[in-house]
């Protein structure tokens, strides 16, 4: 029997703003086994799982939105059976497969997303199906009501080529034309039957902005021992900030102060190596634990990144095997066990200048048919001249929204 293409298209971005404030996740509701919490922790896991089977050691700039790929990975582990289900639960990190965590999961999604003068964060979900194909009730309830999911109807079995396009510039519309061409030609075919999108957008200006007057050309620390030059930013400010004996740790605060760029710094300069293999979320809630407010002399390189994964062999060393395979179980989507994911794209990109952080992200599934603290003490300083890693995160509720490592500034 022939399987049916699934696509999965997930996006985030980053710009510069500020928010209104959206209520926490209530759990009341909800079995002791399922809270926001859980649902929080298990985005950040992955995140960092994500982190270290990306990473070649610590040797070349990354940068992707774990929120993006999870999210769409879980409008699929809506109609996930059997062993299908539990390898998505494990690899992905997710709560068990039932009505509590879909809930949850699009709560989370909904007070992330935040909206004013100054900042904007938006995130939104879109399922495009093939014109014929039919989803189960139930699972259609879910991805509309939990993940806010539009369903639009496309012609993937005459038209595959106009569909990639109408679905590109969805992702470009709602990345600011940041992420283009995100589903490249020949990936959509007659198989194809349908696709799922998630795209965020973030705008944030820095709750105190870098005086473009005090940066200057400066020196950045190699992996390899050598140098470059790139252009480093500075200012003195109030910031929470811990240390370990292989690191230091401060937040960057954003218009609104609901969410902060974390850079975790190594000690030396070659330390980016160690941190890439053993640094994890006990690491940040360490951090949380004993941050303190400090006056600090920040420099900062200002940097522009771009990347694109091909997820499916990523994945697939993570543990994620049966759901690209033809054994494949999604017979909660359409009631036949007759889906798989054929490809897992990721794009992103992040620029950081003295105003503001700009980042998008974009994910793809395709699955085919088988076949402030006290002034008297004196400054420390906080020089980010060397690799490090880098996230953006959600004060509250702690969700980690993109991470990557700077190994080697790049501004165009």
């Amino acid at each position: 029997m022939k399987k049916i293409v699934i696509s999965c298209l997930m996006i985030l971005l980053i710009l510069s703003s500020s928010c209104s404030k959206k209520e926490l996740i209530n759990d009341t509701t909800f079995p002791p086994e399922m809270s926001a919490e859980n649902i929080v922790g298990g985005l950040n896991d992955f995140s960092f799982d994500l982190y270290h089977a990306l990473n070649s050691g610590g040797s070349v700039n990354e940068f992707y939105s774990a929120l993006s790929i999870s999210a769409a990975f879980a409008m699929t582990y809506a109609g996930a059976k059997n062993e299908t289900a539990n390898e998505m639960s494990d690899v992905l990190n997710y709560g068990p497969q039932n009505k509590h965590f879909h809930a949850l999961y699009g709560k989370m999604l909904d007070s992330l997303s935040q909206k004013t003068e100054d900042f904007e964060i938006n995130i939104a979900n879109a399922i495009w199906l093939e014109e014929n194909f039919k989803l189960l009730k139930k699972y259609q309830k879910i991805v509309s009501e939990d993940y806010r999911s539009e369903s639009q109807l496309l012609d993937f079995v005459n038209a595959a080529e106009a569909s990639r396009k109408v679905i590109n510039n969805w992702v470009e519309y709602q990345t600011n034309n940041k992420i283009k061409d995100l589903i490249p030609e020949g990936v959509l075919d007659a198989d194809t039957r349908m696709v799922l999108t998630n795209a965020v957008y973030f705008n944030a200006e820095w709750a105190n902005m870098f005086n473009e007057k005090m940066s200057k050309k400066d020196i950045f620390h190699l992996l390899d021992g050598s140098e470059t030059t790139c252009d480093m930013m500075y200012q003195r400010h109030h910031y929470p900030y811990s240390k370990t004996s292989s690191h230091a740790i401060l937040e960057i605060p954003y218009k609104g102060y609901d969410y902060s760029m974390l850079i975790v710094l190594p000690r030396t300069n070659q330390g980016l190596k160690q941190e890439a293999k053993t640094l994890s979320s006990a690491a940040l809630k360490q951090h949380d634990k004993n941050k303190t407010s400090e006056d600090v002399l920040l420099y900062m390189p200002k940097f522009k990144l771009e990347s694109n994964y091909q997820l499916a062999s990523i994945l697939k060393r993570m543990g994620l095997k049966e759901a690209f395979s033809a054994n494949a179980d999604f017979s909660g989507i359409s009631g036949n066990k007759d889906l798989y994911i054929s490809d897992a794209i990721h794009k992103a990109f992040i620029e950081v200048d003295e105003k503001k952080t700009e980042a998008a992200a974009a994910t793809g599934l395709v699955m085919k048919l088988t076949s402030m603290a006290p002034v008297h003490k004196a400054p420390l300083e906080f020089r980010a001249d060397h690799p490090f890693t880098f996230m953006i995160r959600h004060n509250k509720t702690k969700a980690i929204i993109f991470m990557g490592q700077l190994t080697e500034p790049e501004i165009q």
